[in-house]
């Protein structure tokens, strides 16, 4: 099923062309990486398709506008709060499952600014995976995670996936495999 259809969609900040006439469909129960060099514009495409940057070039066939979660470079959490007050201000449980994931039960009444770099990263993922959303929108979700971290990530992908769920990503690393690429350094 497709979620969204993407047709020549331009894209110009600053009078500097990040991509041009791009097409491409996103379906359900899929993965697709976003990848190009920095300034490419992959940040930029996530925006669009989350629905942050208005477009017209952008359609969303099938009503999924609740049913999507963002996560970009910023965490999207209040750093003065422990990550327990951070879940429940945004209606999410704080169950022990969600935590285990990334062995994070321990920092559950920590504030948010005491946690490292890493941490802080896999808590805005546990806000997504909390979150019982179809579609997740993620901004280079595997920074500043270790290799178990990662490898932990891939296999929840994989499980969201076969759950019915779409995953758009942009990623410097490896490439995942079984995800569609979209590569933006072609485009401008």
């Amino acid at each position: 099923m497709v979620l969204y259809k993407v047709t020549d969609l331009d894209y110009e900040i600053d009078s500097r062309v990040l991509f041009s006439n791009i097409s491409f469909d996103i379906e359900a129960e899929s993965m697709y990486e976003i990848r190009g060099n920095n300034g490419s514009g992959k940040s930029t495409l996530l925006k669009i398709i989350a629905g942050l940057i208005p477009s017209d070039s952008i359609v969303h066939l099938e009503d999924n506008a609740n049913s999507v979660s963002y996560l970009g470079h910023k965490n999207g959490f209040v750093e003065e709060i422990t990550l327990r007050e951070n879940f429940n201000i945004l209606g999410l449980k704080t169950n022990k499952v969600v935590f285990d994931i990334f062995n994070m039960n321990k920092f559950k009444n920590q504030k948010f600014f005491n946690l490292s770099f890493g941490e802080k990263r896999k808590a805005a993922l546990l806000r997504i995976i909390a979150s019982d959303t179809k579609t997740w929108i993620l901004d280079e979700p595997f920074a500043g995670l270790d290799a178990e971290s990662i490898n932990t990530l891939k296999k929840i992908f994989q499980k969201h996936l076969s759950n019915g769920g779409c995953i758009i990503l942009a990623n410097h690393q490896e490439n995942i495999e079984g995800s569609n690429l979209i590569l933006l350094d072609d485009h401008a």
